[in-house]
C-alpha cells in the first residue's frame, strides 16, 4: 500500500526536500560571498580618495636594529627614559640597595682599599648587562652619596674582575658570545684597559646547580677562589627558576660563600584566594613556577633558612616604579609602532599583566640583598 502526503506520494515530498538543500548548499554560499564582495569594493571605492598606495608602511625601512638589547622589568623612578635606561638603572639600583646592608665594592674604593671581585650572573640576556657590570661602557657618570638606598656610589662598571653568567637561553646565548665574547671588539677594548679582568659565559639551567656541568663548576670554584668579594645576581630572573628559586640561593649561600642580589617578584600579603587562584594560571602560562610566589616576609625566612642572617637581608619594595610604568611604556610603543604597520605582538598581553599587578597590588617587585661576611 502506497503512503501518501496530500495528493503526492511520500517519496516526492522527500525529493522535493533534498532538492531544496542541494539548491541552498551549492548556491546560498556563492550568493553570500558575492553579496559581500560586492560590498567591500563599494567600501573600497567610497574610502579611494582617503588611501594612498603606501600609506605609512614604508616607515619599516627606516627602522634600524638596536644597539641595545637589555630585557628586564626595568627601573622608572625620575624622568622618561628609554627601555635600556630603565633596565640599566634597574641593575644599577639593585647595586644601590647593597650599600644598605652589604657594603658594596665601590665603597672600599672610595677608603682607598681595592679587593678582587666576582659575580656569578643567573640570566645575563643578550649581555647588555655584562658590559655594564663590567666596565666596557659607563653607565652613568655620577658619584652619589654613599649608603643611601637606591644608589651607587663610586666607578660602577670597574667592580668586578671575574664574571661567569649562565642563561639557558640558546639565541641570547649565542647573540651574547658574539656581542661581548673573546672574539668580540668590546672584549678587546676591555681588555686594553683592565687586563685582569675574566669573563666567562655558558648555556645551562641556572637554576639547577647541581646540573651544572665539571667546566661551569671549575669556573664558577675558580671565580670564588680568586675573590675577596663574591656576588651572585638574579636580576628579573628567579622567579622563572623550576622548580623553585631556594635550591641556587642555597648553593650561593652555603656553597659558594656569596652574598646574593635580585631583583624578584613577591605575592602580596593582602592577596584574596580569587587573586591567588588567577594568578597562580597566568604564572604556569609565562613559566614561573608557583613555589617562587611568596611575601616578602615568607621570602626573608626562606632566605635565613638557606643560611644568610637576619641583619644581612633587605627587601626593598620598588612595585611604583615597575608595574605601572613598564605597562605604559609597552602601551606607547604598540601605538608607535601601528604607525608604520607594526606592533608588540605578544608583549601585549604582558602589559595587561603588569597593568593588573600596578592596579591591585597583587605581586610586588622586590629588590632583594642578602649579604654575608666575606672571607
Amino acid at each position: 500500500m502506497r503512503q501518501v502526503i496530500g495528493n503526492l506520494p511520500l517519496w516526492a515530498v522527500f525529493d522535493s526536500s533534498h532538492l531544496l538543500a542541494l539548491i541552498c548548499g551549492v548556491f546560498l554560499p556563492a550568493v553570500i560571498r558575492r553579496v559581500f564582495t560586492r560590498s567591500i569594493r563599494a567600501n573600497e571605492r567610497n574610502n579611494a580618495d582617503e588611501r594612498s598606495l603606501y600609506g605609512l608602511d614604508h616607515g619599516r625601512l627606516h627602522l634600524k636594529l638596536p644597539d641595545d638589547m637589555w630585557m628586564n622589568m626595568g627601573y622608572w623612578k625620575g624622568p622618561s627614559k628609554t627601555l635600556s635606561e630603565a633596565c640599566r638603572d634597574l641593575l644599577i639600583e639593585v647595586f644601590g640597595t647593597v650599600g644598605v646592608n652589604a657594603r658594596p665594592v665601590p665603597a672600599d674604593h672610595q677608603r682607598g682599599i681595592k679587593k678582587s671581585a666576582c659575580v656569578i650572573d643567573l640570566g645575563f640576556g643578550c649581555g647588555d648587562q655584562i658590559t655594564c657590570l663590567m666596565g666596557t661602557i659607563d653607565p652613568r657618570k655620577a658619584d652619589l652619596e654613599p649608603g643611601t638606598p637606591g644608589q651607587y656610589t663610586g666607578e660602577f662598571g670597574k667592580c668586578f674582575e671575574n664574571y661567569v653568567g649562565i642563561t639557558l637561553d640558546k639565541k641570547q646565548y649565542q647573540f651574547a658570545v658574539d656581542r661581548v665574547g673573546p672574539a668580540s671588539p668590546d672584549f678587546g677594548r676591555l681588555q686594553k684597559s683592565r687586563q685582569n679582568v675574566k669573563i666567562d659565559m655558558f648555556c645551562a639551567d641556572a637554576g639547577k646547580p647541581e646540573m651544572w656541568k665539571a667546566e661551569l663548576k671549575a669556573c664558577v670554584q675558580e671565580a670564588v677562589i680568586r675573590s675577596e668579594e663574591r656576588w651572585v645576581l638574579a636580576l628579573d630572573t628567579a622567579y622563572h627558576f623550576s622548580p623553585s628559586r631556594w635550591p641556587v640561593i642555597k648553593h650561593a649561600c652555603q656553597t659558594l660563600g656569596a652574598s646574593f642580589a635580585a631583583f624578584d617578584l613577591c605575592l602580596s600579603p593582602t592577596a584574596t584566594l580569587r587573586q591567588k587562584l588567577l594568578l597562580r594560571v597566568l604564572t604556569s602560562l609565562m613559566g614561573a613556577p608557583w613555589a617562587n610566589f611568596v611575601t616578602p616576609d615568607e621570602y626573608r625566612v626562606k632566605l635565613i633558612e638557606a643560611g644568610y642572617e637576619a641583619s644581612g637581608i633587605t627587601i626593598r619594595d620598588i612595585s611604583e616604579d615597575v608595574f605601572g610604568p613598564l605597562a605604559a611604556f609597552l602601551e606607547q610603543q604598540e601605538r608607535d609602532l601601528r604607525i608604520v604597520g607594526l606592533g608588540i605582538g605578544p608583549f601585549n598581553v604582558a602589559r595587561l599583566l603588569f597593568q593588573w599587578w600596578a592596579r591591585s597590588g597583587v605581586v610586588r617587585g622586590v629588590i632583594v640583598v642578602a649579604g654575608q661576611e666575606q672571607k
